[in-house]
């Protein structure tokens, strides 16, 4: 099921300017890896009619790809649950999904076994939690948040460092920051296979930085995406 965790992203927790950072990073993340733009399609629960979500997503753009946002997923009709558990695959096989909900859920949450939908939903995506706690933020975290493998603690307290730096020699000084306590924790994995792999990431995503011209932030957020989800491991 790792390729359904590569499209499926499931956003839970009651801090909403939380969640909107997460939803807004993962579009970046999808965008290097996709062809064109991306198309955002936005569903909620109580509104969602199944003929005019079966028409968005079977819609063809030859330069979009869409990724499809169903706010309140827990609420989502049960017609609508059937008809996105019954086509999974041939949905994912031009879309994204993302699922998003204020309320808080957690790996053994019983609310969770007891809803074959939600069973699936965080079985098989990729899961970001947006709690109300207010994250400290410092390198100290950052290195923490790289450490434990929370990719949306990484992105969040990433966004936070930036937000702090106004001018672009702060943001470019930042980044060669960032990108040395990168290269740091990966000389120290013992795993020598993904030592090399994550190590051949920073080299790419330093000269994104340098030769392309990217944005550090945005190329350091490529680099915790493809070392973080499942294609990397």
């Amino acid at each position: 099921m790792a390729k359904l965790k590569e499209k499926i992203f499931f956003i839970c927790g009651q801090d909403f300017e939380q969640r909107r950072l997460i939803t807004e990073n993962i579009k970046k993340t999808i965008l290097p890896v996709v062809p064109g733009s991306l198309l955002t399609l936005i569903f909620y629960a109580k509104e969602i009619d199944i003929k005019d979500l079966q028409e968005k997503i079977s819609l063809i753009s030859f330069d979009k790809n869409k990724i499809l946002i169903f706010k309140d997923a827990e609420s989502i009709p049960k017609a609508i649950k059937d008809f996105l558990l019954n086509n999974i695959t041939k949905i994912l096989s031009n879309n994204y999904i993302l699922f998003e909900t204020e309320k808080d859920y957690f790996v053994n949450d019983r609310r969770i076994a007891q809803d074959k939908f939600l069973s699936f939903i965080f079985s098989n995506s990729l899961v970001f939690k947006a709690g109300k706690q207010a994250y400290q933020i410092s390198f100290g975290d950052f290195i923490n948040s790289v450490r434990s493998g929370d990719l949306s603690q990484a992105l969040y307290i990433l966004a936070r460092l930036f937000e702090t730096r106004t001018t672009d020699s702060e943001k470019k000084a930042l980044g060669l920051q960032l990108f040395g306590v990168l290269v740091s924790e990966v000389s120290y994995l013992k795993d020598s296979g993904l030592r090399r792999k994550y190590l051949n990431y920073l080299l790419k995503t330093d000269r994104m930085i340098k030769e392309k011209g990217m944005e550090p932030r945005i190329a350091i957020e490529l680099f915790l995406s493809r070392s973080f989800l499942p294609q990397a491991s």
